[in-house]
C-alpha cells in the first residue's frame, strides 16, 4: 500500500495537478488575465507611492537609493509587459467566429498572464526601509594643470570677486592662447581647495560643440546624483533642486555662445549668496549675454614675464647667451606679442637653437611664414583659426585679411578698411554702410580678433595676423597666394615670376625705389604699395597685365606719374594716390569705369583735364583734402568746374580743397556735392574775410560736414560761432547760456550736425579773432590752432552790442564743450591763460615753453586740473 501511495504521489497528482491547469489555462483564461490586471494595478500604486516618496526626499536634497532605482524600472518593465498581454488578449475577443484562435494559443497567453502575475506579486511585496538617503558628493576635484607666470594679479581679482557676495555670475575674457584656462585651473586647485563655507566646486571644460547632456553628467556625478532613463529637463529640475540648497562655484571654461543655465538646471546665484558662477570666453559679448556681473579681460602678459616664460621654454640656449643672440632672441619674443601660447611656442622650437644664424633665420621666419616654425601650425595656429572659424560672415574675414595685410603691430586707420571692402564689393553703400563698417570692427574687437586703440584706429595682434595670413595661403600649402612683405625692409621688390600666382600682394612700409618689371598676374585682386617713401619710378606697362585687379594702392610714394592704366584695369574699384608727387592726372584715369573710390589727399594734384572724373560714373568716394584746389567759377580759377562732379549720381562722400571765395559759394550751393561732403579744407584767399560756423547759410547743405581746416588765411579777421537762430537776448541771458553750452534756438533744426573736428591753422595774423555769439558745437571733438601770434583770448565773447575777451572762460563764465577731446595749441606766444569746461577732454598739446608760461599765469586750481593732460610737442 505504502509502494501504491508512493506512486500516487509522485506521478498521478502531478499528472493530476497538470491536467487541471492545463484545462484552465484554456477554459478560464479570463481568470489569469483579470487577476494580472488586478496585481498590476496594486503594484502601479504602489509605484506612485515610491516615486512621490523619492520627490519629497529629493526635496531635501537626497536621492534615491539603487534598490529603489532597480525596482522602479523593473515596474516600468514589468507594466509594458503586461499591457502586451492584455492587447494579445483583447485581440483575441474580436475576432469572428470562424477566425477565433486555436486551444494552444489560448493556452500560451494565459500561462505567460499567469507567470507574469507571480513576478508583478513578488515586486508588490518588496519592503524598503527607505526609499532616499544622503547625496555622496566630491566636494572638490583637483584638475591637473601647468605651471603659469604673470598671473598674480588676475587671480587677486577672481578671489575678490568669490569674496564679494554681491556678485553672482564673473566673466574673463580674451583672445585665444592667453591663458584662461590656465588661469581658472590654477585659481580651481590653488583658491577654491581653501574656500570656508562651498559644498562643491565643479569645473568644466564646455568647448565649442558642447553638449548639454555631458555638462548635466558631469555636474550629477560631482553631486553624487546618478539616474537613468531620465530627460535633459527633468535632469535640470533635479539639478536646480539639490543646487539650490549648496553653496556652489561652478567653472564653465571656454564657452562659445551663451548657456541657459535654467536649461542646464544651475540656478542664478543670489544676492548676499556664496555661489558663483566663473565663465571664460574669446568673445566678449557672451559675457554681457549671460548677464555677467564682473567683466574681467585678460591681456597679454607684461613684458618682463612675456621674456621670463620664453627664457623659461628656451632653456639652455639662452643660460648665458652672448649680447647678440640674447638681443635677437628679444626680437623672436617681442614677435609673439606677449601671448603666453606663441611665447611657449616658439621658444620650444628654439630650445635646440644655439647659435646666431638660428635666431636670424627664426626671425625671418616669423616675418614671412611663421607657420613653417616647429610646433606653430597645430599648437598655435589651429586653436587661434577656431575664433576665425567662428565669425558669422565673409565682410569680417575680409577686414581681417586686409588688416594682416599691414606691417606687424600697425595702428590702422578704420576708414582704410572699410574703403577695401569697398573696393572688394564686400560693402555695397556707402551711405549706409560707413557707419555699418564700424560695427564690423566692434564685432571683431568683441570676438578677440582685433584691438581697438582709439575712436578711429584699430592694431592687430602679431599671432592673429599670423593666423589669418597663413589661411590665406592656403593653411601653409599655397605660399605664393598671398605674398606679404610689409614693413621687412625690402630694397627690391620680389622677382616677377613669384606674383604670378598671387591674389593679395603687400609690400607696405619698405624702401623699395623701382618696379622696372611687368608681372603677369591674371589673379591678382589686391597690390598695396603704399609707403615706400624711396619709390620714385613705375614702368609703363606695370598694369598691363593685372585684369582682375580691384585694390591699388600707391599712397605714400615719391612717383610724379601714373603708370599707364587702360581697360586692361576695368576691374580696378579702389585707386589711392594720397601723398604721391603726382601733379597732372592722366586723360585714361577715364577708362576705369568701375572705379569706385579715388582718393586723391594730400598731393600737388594741379591738372585734371576735363571730362575725366564725369566719365567715372560709378564713383562713389572722391577725396580731394588738401589737394586739387583750381576750381573754376565764372572768372575765378582755370581748372575744371564743379559742374562735372554733378554727373557722378553715386556719389555718395566728397572731400575737397578750395581756395576761393567763389569756389566756396559754389560748393555749398550744388545740393549733390555739398550733401557729399565731409572735409573741407579752405585756402582763405581774397575776399574771405569772416568765417562763420555754423550760422552762415553757406553751411546748410553740408550735413555730413565733419572737419573744417582753415590755411593760410592772409585775408580772414574773424571765425564766428554762432547758433542757426537766436532769439534777442540780454547779455545776462547768453552768457547764461554759453556757460550752459547751448543757445535757445527758434525751431530750428541744427546746421552741421556731424561736424566732429575744426582745424584753424593762420599764419601771419597780428589781431586774429575767434569769437562766440552762441550756440555750442555739441559734436565737436578736437580743436587745433596754430600760429597765432597775436592771439592773446581764444575765445571773444560777443552780442550785438559788444565783445569780451575770454581765454575759454572768465572767472564766472564757462564755455561748454561736452564732446571735446583733444586740443592743440603750436606757437600761441601771448595765449597765457586756459579754462574751459570740458569733462572728455583727454590731452592737451602744445609746446614745453607755452605750458611754463601758462602755468605762471594761471591760477593754481587749473594748472592742477590740466596738468595730467598736458602732452608736450617735440
Amino acid at each position: 500500500m505504502e509502494i501504491i501511495g508512493s506512486i500516487f504521489e509522485n506521478v498521478f497528482r502531478p499528472l493530476k495537478d497538470f491536467f487541471f491547469r492545463t484545462y484552465g489555462y484554456v477554459a478560464s483564461s479570463h481568470y489569469y488575465i483579470d487577476a494580472l490586471k488586478n496585481e498590476m494595478n496594486e503594484l502601479k500604486s504602489k509605484r506612485n507611492d515610491i516615486r512621490r516618496m523619492i520627490a519629497a526626499a529629493e526635496r531635501r536634497g537626497l536621492e534615491a537609493i539603487s534598490q529603489v532605482n532597480w525596482w522602479l524600472d523593473s515596474v516600468d518593465k514589468l507594466e509594458i509587459e503586461v499591457e502586451s498581454i492584455k492587447a494579445e488578449y483583447d485581440a483575441r475577443l474580436q475576432l469572428p467566429v470562424d477566425k477565433a484562435v486555436g486551444i494552444r494559443f489560448t493556452y500560451l497567453l494565459s500561462k505567460k498572464a499567469d507567470a507574469t502575475r507571480e513576478l508583478v506579486g513578488n515586486l508588490r511585496e518588496r519592503i524598503f526601509d527607505k526609499v532616499a538617503d544622503e547625496l555622496v558628493q566630491v566636494r572638490f576635484e583637483e584638475i591637473p594643470t601647468v605651471p603659469v607666470v604673470g598671473m598674480g594679479p588676475i587671480l587677486e581679482q577672481l578671489k575678490a570677486s568669490l569674496e564679494d557676495n554681491d556678485i553672482g555670475i564673473i566673466g574673463i575674457f580674451g583672445m585665444a592662447g592667453v591663458g584662461k584656462t590656465a588661469l581658472l585651473k590654477k585659481f580651481n586647485n590653488e583658491y577654491l581647495l581653501r574656500e570656508e563655507g562651498i559644498n562643491v566646486a565643479i569645473y568644466i571644460e564646455v568647448t565649442r560643440d558642447y553638449d548639454l547632456t555631458k555638462i548635466q553628467e558631469i555636474i550629477s556625478v560631482r553631486l553624487g546624483l546618478s539616474w537613468e532613463n531620465k530627460g535633459p529637463i527633468e535632469r535640470a529640475v533635479i539639478l536646480y533642486k539639490v543646487l539650490s540648497k549648496m553653496n556652489f562655484v561652478i567653472i564653465l571654461d571656454d564657452i562659445w555662445e551663451p548657456i541657459k543655465l535654467q536649461m542646464l538646471g544651475i540656478p542664478v546665484p543670489k544676492l548676499q549668496s556664496k555661489s558663483k558662477i566663473f565663465l571664460s570666453t574669446r568673445i566678449e559679448d557672451v559675457c554681457d549675454r549671460m548677464d555677467v556681473k564682473r567683466k574681467i579681460k585678460f591681456d597679454c602678459l607684461p613684458w618682463e614675464h612675456a621674456w621670463e616664460l620664453f627664457q623659461e621654454k628656451v632653456g639652455d640656449a639662452l643660460a648665458n647667451p652672448n649680447a647678440e643672440i640674447g638681443g635677437l632672441a628679444k626680437t623672436v619674443a617681442m614677435k609673439c606679442g606677449r601671448l603666453p601660447l606663441a611665447l611657449i611656442t616658439v621658444g620650444r622650437a628654439m630650445a635646440s637653437k644655439p647659435t646666431t644664424k638660428d635666431w636670424k633665420e627664426a626671425i625671418t621666419m616669423l616675418n614671412i611664414a611663421p607657420w613653417r616654425l616647429l610646433g606653430m601650425k597645430n599648437d598655435l595656429l589651429m586653436r587661434l583659426k577656431h575664433s576665425y572659424d567662428n565669425l558669422p560672415n565673409e565682410n569680417l574675414k575680409l577686414c581681417l585679411l586686409y588688416c594682416s595685410l599691414f606691417p606687424e603691430i600697425f595702428s590702422i586707420l578704420n576708414e582704410w578698411i572699410i574703403d577695401y571692402c569697398i573696393g572688394e564689393d564686400s560693402i555695397d553703400d556707402v551711405h549706409i554702410e560707413i557707419n555699418k563698417g564700424h560695427d564690423l570692427f566692434s564685432d571683431l574687437k568683441t570676438a578677440s580678433l582685433l584691438e581697438i586703440e582709439e575712436e578711429e584706429h584699430i592694431k592687430m595682434h602679431p599671432m592673429v595676423r599670423a593666423m589669418v595670413l597663413w589661411i590665406a595661403s592656403g593653411c601653409g600649402t599655397m605660399e605664393t597666394k598671398c605674398l606679404v612683405r610689409a614693413g621687412t625692409d625690402l630694397k627690391d621688390a620680389l622677382r616677377a615670376e613669384k606674383w604670378s600666382d598671387a591674389k593679395r600682394i603687400s609690400f607696405i612700409r619698405n624702401n623699395i625705389p623701382e618696379l622696372y618689371e611687368q608681372p603677369k598676374c591674371p589673379s591678382l585682386k589686391t597690390l598695396m604699395l603704399q609707403n615706400n617713401r624711396s619709390l620714385k619710378t613705375i614702368c609703363d606697362g606695370f598694369l598691363l597685365y593685372m585684369p582682375t585687379l580691384r585694390v591699388l594702392d600707391l599712397s605714400h610714394t615719391s612717383i610724379s606719374e601714373l603708370p599707364s592704366v587702360s581697360s586692361a584695369l576695368g576691374q580696378l574699384q579702389y585707386l589711392n594716390l594720397c601723398r604721391t608727387k603726382i601733379k597732372v592726372l592722366p586723360i585714361e584715369l577715364g577708362e576705369l569705369v568701375n572705379l569706385r573710390l579715388l582718393l586723391l589727399d594730400d598731393m600737388p594734384l594741379q591738372t585734371i583735364p576735363n571730362g575725366v572724373l564725369c566719365r567715372l560714373t560709378q564713383l562713389q568716394v572722391l577725396y580731394m583734402y588738401d589737394s586739387y584746389s583750381d576750381w573754376k567759377v565764372d572768372t575765378c580759377g582755370s581748372g575744371l568746374e564743379f559742374q562735372e562732379l554733378e554727373s557722378l549720381r553715386r556719389l555718395k562722400a566728397f572731400d575737397a580743397t578750395i581756395e576761393t571765395l567763389a569756389a566756396l559759394e559754389s560748393l555749398a550751393q550744388s545740393h549733390r556735392l555739398a550733401g557729399s561732403t565731409r572735409k573741407l579744407v579752405i585756402y582763405a584767399g581774397a575776399g574771405l574775410k569772416t568765417l562763420k560756423l555754423p550760422s552762415s547759410e553757406l553751411w546748410t547743405k553740408m550735413t555730413k560736414l565733419k572737419s573744417i581746416c582753415v590755411l593760410n588765411c592772409a585775408d580772414l579777421e574773424e571765425v564766428v560761432i554762432n547758433g542757426p537762430e537766436v532769439r534777442q537776448e540780454n547779455e545776462s541771458n547768453m552768457l547764461s547760456n554759453f556757460i550752459a553750452g547751448y543757445s535757445t534756438i527758434a525751431d530750428k533744426q541744427l546746421v552741421l550736425p556731424n561736424l566732429k573736428s575744426i582745424s584753424i591753422t593762420l599764419y601771419r595774423l597780428q589781431k586774429p579773432n575767434i569769437i562766440y555769439k552762441g550756440g555750442c558745437l555739441q559734436q565737436l571733438r578736437s580743436l587745433s590752432i596754430s600760429y597765432c601770434c597775436g592771439l592773446k583770448y581764444l575765445i571773444t565773447c560777443a552780442n550785438d552790442e559788444g565783445k569780451k575777451p575770454l581765454s575759454f572762460s572768465t572767472s564766472r563764465h564757462h564755455l561748454s564743450f561736452p564732446s571735446l577731446k583733444s586740443i592743440k595749441l603750436i606757437q600761441c606766444p601771448i595765449l597765457n591763460k586756459f579754462e574751459l569746461s570740458a569733462k572728455d577732454l583727454i590731452e592737451i598739446h602744445g609746446t614745453n615753453e607755452w605750458w611754463n608760461v601758462l602755468e605762471r599765469e594761471d591760477d593754481i586750481e587749473v594748472k592742477e586740473t590740466f596738468r595730467p593732460l598736458f602732452r608736450p610737442l617735440r
